[in-house]
């Protein structure tokens, strides 16, 4: 005999025919899409198709005129990774939107002012484009430098992921930038390196800040130098009375014993090797900072000497041109076609 189902089989019955029927559902409307795409493609080659010789006039028209005037045709880049110091990223961001608004204006003399070239150089530039560099090999740095100008106690709070995100999320809180800047001659980037890093040395607020700097870390290796002179003149002075000591008849020998990093002898008092270890670290830590923050702006690598020229389709003239004249061509015949619409809608209610 057969047992009847119970109300509970029932219910996870229909709600799993539910659930199939959804999914069955949704992958119809998804196959449904695509299939709507796919005859939207044809059409649109269809109409092509029935319209091929006024748009390939079009392509030939914008064809033929990117040969007229002298504009040229090549466009040449070079890219460089800043570093931005004293809290200069946005004086740099200023100063790339002025250049770029000269550019515009094709004022090459004030170019000529802000670059520090010549107007006949300078008027080669196209544009100066400024992007962020979020780059843990450069951030890990920073943060242990940030760490260390806090107190010990905030350490546990302040994540390098936390740390990491609040830059990606603020511009003005990053140091490290992508310039590249791009001109339609390739002779124009020899100086460039130069000319970007003084790009904001007439500030004076910045180099305030710059000279304030490095005077301090100056007078830190003076101290550091001076702390390392003294242990070498304190360990001469005890390898002589060593000797001499040693030397007397009757004197018994000064016995040095180091072991687990800590020394037993006349020297223990001052430990010498220890504090002359830890003022080279410091040392070595001063001398890396000084060449961080030698200037305002710091270029990690280099513009090229020369600009090397760029391969996309869309910076040919001559490409550029040829699709200009089929959207032109295309957009005639879509705005004849919905003219031709309208005088049809038009007919139907006038009747």
């Amino acid at each position: 005999m057969n047992q009847q189902m119970q109300p509970e089989e029932i219910d996870i019955i229909q709600f799993f025919t539910a659930i199939g029927n959804m999914f069955k559902s949704f992958f119809k409307s998804i196959a449904n899409m695509f299939k709507w795409l796919f005859f939207i493609f044809i059409d649109f080659i269809l109409y092509l198709k029935k319209h091929y010789i006024i748009l390939g006039l079009g392509l030939l028209l914008g064809f033929g005129l990117s040969f007229l005037g002298n504009q040229k045709s090549q466009t040449y880049y070079g890219q460089a990774t800043l570093r931005t110091n004293y809290n200069a990223q946005l004086d740099l961001k200023e100063k790339v939107a002025a250049i770029n608004s000269l550019i515009q204006k094709h004022d090459s003399l004030g170019l000529e002012k802000i670059l520090n070239l010549p107007s006949e150089e300078a008027a080669h530039f196209t544009s100066f484009e400024l992007t962020p560099v979020i780059n843990d090999v450069f951030l890990i740095d920073d943060y242990e430098e940030y760490l260390m100008s806090k107190d010990t106690v905030v350490y546990k709070f302040i994540e390098y992921k936390d740390y990491k995100n609040n830059i990606s999320k603020n511009d003005n809180l990053n140091h490290y930038w992508s310039l590249k800047i791009t001109a339609d001659s390739p002779l124009v980037f020899k100086d460039l390196n130069e000319k970007i890093k003084a790009l904001l040395n007439k500030d004076i607020a910045l180099e305030k800040r710059k000279q304030n700097f490095l005077s301090y870390l100056d007078i830190k290796k003076q101290k550091l130098l001076k702390t390392l002179s003294d242990i070498d003149s304190m360990r001469s002075i005890f390898n002589r009375v060593w000797l001499e000591a040693a030397q007397k008849p009757g004197v018994a020998a000064t016995n040095i014993v180091v072991a687990n990093q800590k020394i037993s002898g006349p020297e223990a008092t001052y430990n010498l090797f220890y504090e002359r270890q830890k003022a080279l670290k410091n040392l070595k830590k001063t001398v890396e900072q000084t060449n961080k923050y030698d200037d305002t702006v710091i270029i990690l690598n280099s513009f090229p000497h020369n600009g090397i020229q760029e391969f996309s389709a869309l910076e040919n003239k001559h490409v550029r041109y040829a699709l200009l004249g089929f959207l032109l061509a295309l957009i005639i015949l879509l705005l004849k076609d919905f003219n031709t619409y309208l005088n049809k809608y038009q007919q139907q209610k006038a009747v």
